[in-house]
């Protein structure tokens, strides 16, 4: 009843399921991990604090590091199928069934875009509002993280910017100047900016121009390559733009079963049924490994 039209000869042109699409983007940004369990746990610990002066004669000052948080990714299945009768099969004049499968396999790659990204997305989102939260209890975005030995952490500009070459200046030092939970120094270098379609352009001039971007003096761009780009449409803040890091274990997508196409026939009716599953989730476990701001 869907697909009348496609049964009969004389349509010149099939259109609406062809379009091109994105390459994989998350995966730019996201440490893909592999999972054999129901869901994985990531355990964090501490170092060692700074040393202090020991007086001549003092016993050794004995210090334990610290069990910090832990974060609990549990899998979760994700599937999508499609069914018509045998008849519509058969009668198919412009082979559009036999491209169910393509289309399926498209859906999947677009639902682990949005979800991914989605991460991201409601990063800002509070926990009061139903926003997710980390292993420390706080919101991806924070300038209250947690720190296990005592004291707080930030990965969101101090004031909320839109991207001018200033404030990626300034997420840039503030990535540099991260510590660990003893707050001692960390080398913590950006990898990629990312960003909306509205603001792809500005950020390429900053990524790549020979100079200062809007300035009227000649000073060389010291931000120039400092990491690659990726534009994302599934990026719902139109100003917001985000930096990920070389840290370990920040974003984080986990598989456990890679997606998965198969095809079966209803014994009683002759359905033909296509279908795909696949069972996976992404979070973040540091959020040291993406800082971020809304926008001004």
């Amino acid at each position: 009843g869907n697909f009348a039209e496609l049964l009969w000869p004389g349509i010149r042109e099939i259109w609406g399921n062809t379009y091109s699409d994105y390459k994989s983007l998350y995966t730019q940004i996201y440490e893909t991990v592999k999972s054999d369990r129901a869901f994985e746990k990531f355990q964090g610990v501490t170092g060692l604090p700074l040393a202090g002066v020991k007086d001549q004669g003092d016993s050794i000052p004995y210090v334990d590091p610290f069990q910090g948080f832990q974060k609990e990714m549990v899998n979760q299945t994700f599937a999508l199928g499609s069914q018509v009768t045998r008849e519509m099969y058969e009668d198919d004049q412009y082979n559009y069934i036999n491209g169910i499968p393509k289309m399926l396999a498209r859906s999947a790659r677009q639902t682990e875009e949005t979800i991914a990204w989605n991460v991201i997305n409601n990063g800002f989102t509070t926990a009061a509002s139903g926003g997710p939260t980390g292993a420390d209890g706080i919101i991806l975005f924070s300038n209250a993280h947690v720190l296990v030995a005592g004291g707080t952490y930030s990965n969101i500009l101090t004031t909320a910017a839109d991207l001018t070459q200033t404030s990626f200046e300034a997420m840039l030092q503030q990535i540099m100047d991260a510590v660990d939970d003893q707050q001692l120094k960390i080398s913590l270098m950006p990898k990629v900016l990312c960003v909306p379609t509205g603001i792809s352009i500005r950020a390429e001039k900053i990524l790549t121009s020979d100079m200062v971007t809007g300035s009227n003096d000649n000073d060389k761009n010291v931000v120039r390559g400092k990491c690659s780009l990726v534009v994302s449409p599934w990026l719902t803040d139109a100003d917001g733009w985000f930096v990920t890091t070389d840290c370990p274990n920040g974003l984080v997508w986990q598989n456990r079963r890679p997606i998965s196409f198969d095809r079966d026939q209803h014994f009683d009716t002759e359905t033909l049924k296509f279908k795909m599953s696949w069972r996976s989730q992404c979070s973040w476990v540091d959020p040291r490994g993406v800082f971020g701001t809304p926008g001004a």
